[in-house]
């Protein structure tokens, strides 16, 4: 079955769009739409949805006060805000938001939340995605990646990785000064690496996000990344992932 989805927004052009991009995926079922944040709360009442797609800003309840009804109502929901404003973001994923997206968004913004909604399947329930309001989760700080060398195993803490890349014929994992070749495949280590502040920024290279130092504007809504590393190595950032990662980044 697919997912059964709640719109929330109050102008009708931006709750279309939306409602397009959302049937247009196969892995939707049931689209519903909610005019105002009362309605939401009904439908969600009603309906039990899988994912609500949020508005901010509406007339007679705000999308922040609708997540906090609709968490006490059924927490299972995920919760997936829509504005046109990146001012709230704090406050939203303060109540726990799986996704947050700005409009005017498309069919990235799309697969991207529908990406997270895959990986969120299985993911165990105790994990950090399934803690509750206000608590925090303990980082494994004794694990570590295991590299395959020829003269054995080295064993890495994911904060000393500075990134990764896919070359032509391997993937490198980049240190703060070397470089080691290993028999992983880039998606098997942003699986691994998630948990840990990696970030997927581009469809060849994976980033630490706490080695980003900078961000500099690119070309055509592009942007680079300037690494800690000691080469201060430059990661391009796809113009697909802009929002998402300056989200992930900024307080």
């Amino acid at each position: 079955m697919g997912w059964n989805i709640v719109i929330a927004d109050d102008e009708e052009p931006a709750r279309e769009e939306l409602i397009y991009l959302l049937e247009s995926s196969e892995e939707v079922e049931k689209v519903t739409a909610a005019t105002g944040g009362m309605d939401a709360i009904k439908k969600v009442k009603e309906l039990a949805p899988d994912v609500l797609f949020l508005d901010m800003d509406m007339p007679d309840l705000s999308g922040l006060q609708v997540a906090e009804i609709v968490g006490e109502i059924n927490p299972q929901v995920k919760i997936v805000f829509s504005t046109a404003y990146d001012q709230y973001a704090v406050h939203a994923f303060k109540l726990r938001a799986f996704h947050y997206m700005l409009k005017p968004y498309d069919e990235e913004d799309i697969a991207i939340v529908f990406r997270e909604l895959r990986k969120s399947k299985t993911q165990p329930q105790n994990s950090a995605a399934a803690a509750a309001p206000g608590q925090t989760t303990s980082v494994k700080t004794s694990v570590k990646l295991a590299l395959e060398l020829e003269e054995g195993i080295r064993y890495v803490s994911p904060k000393d990785i500075m990134y990764i890349s896919k070359e032509i014929k391997h993937v490198q994992v980049h240190l703060h000064d070397k470089a080691y070749n290993v028999s992983y495949t880039l998606s098997e280590l942003e699986q691994k690496l998630e948990p840990y502040g990696f970030f997927r920024c581009h469809k060849s290279y994976l980033v630490n996000l706490a080695a980003i130092s900078e961000m500099k504007t690119w070309v055509n809504g592009a942007y680079n990344l300037l690494m800690e590393d000691a080469g201060r190595s430059t990661i391009p950032v796809s113009r697909n992932y802009v929002k998402q990662l300056r989200l992930k980044l900024e307080i």
